[in-house]
C-alpha cells in the first residue's frame, strides 16, 4: 500500500492535523505500507516519487478535504478523511462553504470520527449518504522516569499551575477562562493559568496578551515541542478546557493521560470523552460545567458561576481532583492506545483498496 496524507499547509492553527498524521506515519514506516504526507499547496504531489498512490487520506475536510477530492478525482484514487473537529462544529456554519464539505464528504470513500456523535452531527446537516467510521485517537503512553525542572519555563515550584491547552484562537474562548479566574485569583495567591502562544489567530491573540499583561497570574508561555509536552501537562495541578467547540481534542485526552484532572466545558469533543463526575459520583474522570446554545453558529454561552465553583472545589480539594486525575488516566489507558488505532487504519485502507 502506498497511503498519501494530505495536511492542510501554511498555517499555524492546523497543529492537531499535522501531529495525527506525524504520528500515523511514523507508526507505519515500520510495517509494510509506504507513506508520504504533502501539504495541500503542492499542485500535484505524485510527480516527485516512484510509485502508484493507492489512496489519499485527508486531515481536515474544510482545509485539506476540499483540495485532496479534486486530487483524488483527477487521478482517479480513492478518498479518505479524518474530521478533526472544528471543521465540522465550526466551518459548516460558514456561509457559502457547506456545499463544498457537502461535495466533499459525499466524494469520499469512508469518513473517519473521533466518536459517534460526530458521525450523528454531520448526517443531521449533510444531505448526502455517507460511510462513517469511528476511529477512536491513539494517545502514547507518558514516561514517570523524568521531569522537567519548572524554571526551564519560567514557573515556581510553589506554582499552581491550571494549565489551558488549545492554543490562541477565538473558539478556544481563553478571554471567558480569564475573565472567569479574575474572581477567584485573588484568593488563591500561588495560582498560575498558563496557555500557549500556538496555534493562534493574530487578532486573537493580540486580545489575549493585552488581558494577560495586566494580570500577573496568567503565563503565556511558547508551545514546547510535541515531545516535550507530556511534562509541561505533569507540571498542572489542574487542566481545563473552555472551549466553543472541539473535536479531535488530542489535547485533552493527552492531559488526562498524565493523571491531571479536567475541567471542560460541556460540548462536543469534550463530554465524548469525560464522564462528569457531579453527575456520576466517584466514577466521573472529569468535570463538566454547564454550556447552552449562543445565538448563532458554534458559539456558546459559558456559565461562569458553575465554571468556578467547580475549578474552586478541585482547587480546595487536592485528593479528590488526584482521585479523578487517576480515572482520566486509567480511561486513556485503556481505551485510547496508539497500536488499535494504527491497526483500525490498516484495516480501513486494506477494505477499500482490495
Amino acid at each position: 500500500m502506498n497511503i498519501y496524507f494530505g495536511i492542510p499547509s501554511g498555517s499555524q492553527v492546523n497543529i492537531e492535523e499535522k501531529e495525527t498524521s506525524r504520528r500515523l506515519i511514523s507508526a507505519m514506516s515500520a510495517l509494510p505500507c509506504h507513506t508520504r504526507d504533502f501539504t495541500t499547496d503542492d499542485p500535484y504531489p505524485f510527480e516527485a516519487v516512484k510509485g502508484t498512490p493507492s489512496l489519499i487520506h485527508a486531515f481536515n475536510v474544510a482545509k485539506a478535504g476540499i483540495q485532496c477530492l479534486k486530487l483524488a478525482e483527477k487521478s482517479r484514487l480513492p478518498l479518505v478523511i479524518s474530521c478533526s473537529g472544528l471543521d465540522v462544529y465550526a466551518d459548516i456554519f460558514i456561509p457559502g462553504l457547506k456545499a463544498q464539505l457537502q461535495e466533499t464528504f459525499a466524494g469520499a470513500a469512508r469518513i473517519i470520527v473521533p466518536y459517534p456523535s460526530m458521525a450523528r452531527f454531520i448526517k443531521a446537516r449533510i444531505q448526502a449518504n455517507l460511510n462513517f467510521e469511528v476511529i477512536s485517537p491513539g494517545v502514547l503512553p507518558v514516561s514517570n522516569d523524568f521531569d522537567f525542572p519548572r524554571e526551564n519555563f519560567g514557573l515556581e515550584e510553589q506554582d499552581r499551575i491550571i494549565l489551558l491547552e488549545g492554543g490562541m484562537l477565538p473558539a478556544k474562548n481563553l478571554l471567558f477562562a480569564i475573565h472567569s479566574l479574575d474572581k477567584i485569583a485573588a484568593d488563591y495567591p500561588n495560582l498560575k493559568l498558563v496557555m500557549f502562544d500556538q496555534p493562534f489567530d493574530t487578532n486573537y491573540r493580540k486580545k489575549v496578551e493585552i488581558e494577560a499583561s495586566t494580570r500577573p497570574w496568567v503565563k503565556i508561555l511558547p508551545r514546547p515541542e510535541s515531545e516535550i509536552l507530556p511534562f509541561v501537562y505533569k507540571m498542572a495541578e489542574i487542566a481545563i478546557n473552555v472551549s466553543h467547540a472541539e473535536g479531535y481534542n488530542p489535547f485533552l485526552l493527552n492531559m488526562m493521560a498524565t493523571g491531571r484532572p479536567v475541567l471542560a466545558s460541556d460540548i462536543h469533543g469534550n463530554n465524548a470523552y469525560i464522564r462528569n463526575e457531579a453527575i456520576f459520583a466517584e466514577n466521573g474522570n472529569g468535570y463538566l460545567y454547564s454550556t447552552s446554545p449562543g445565538p448563532s453558529t458554534y458559539e456558546k454561552i459559558h456559565d461562569a458561576e458553575d465554571f468556578s465553583e467547580k475549578l474552586k472545589y478541585l482547587l480546595d480539594n487536592p485528593d479528590k481532583a488526584r482521585e479523578i486525575g487517576d480515572r482520566a488516566k486509567a480511561t486513556v489507558t485503556k481505551g485510547y492506545s496508539t497500536q488499535k488505532e494504527i491497526y483500525l487504519h490498516l484495516q480501513l485502507y486494506k477494505s477499500i483498496i482490495s
